[in-house]
């Protein structure tokens, strides 16, 4: 499974949304989430990449390519 698709796939399950509504270019603004399933998306995706997320970085982020460039980067 690639890297956005896990993504696409935490993310609908924490959001109780669907992860055919999600694609790179959707913005994170636009996902229908609260701080506290942004922690709970933030804690699956370090569990299922077994990596650690910089919560600074993530202010950086605008879409769902910057989040899933930077998991790329942190798994390797």
């Amino acid at each position: 499974m690639s890297t956005l698709d896990e993504v696409k796939k935490i993310i609908a399950r924490i959001t109780h949304g669907s992860s055919a509504e999600i694609s790179p270019e959707t913005a994170l603004k636009d996902i229908k989430a609260d701080s506290l399933h942004w922690v709970q998306i933030i804690v699956a995706v370090e569990n299922a990449f077994n990596i650690e997320i910089d919560f600074d970085r993530m202010q950086e982020f605008t879409t769902i390519a910057d989040f899933v460039n930077y998991i790329e980067s942190c798994a390797k």
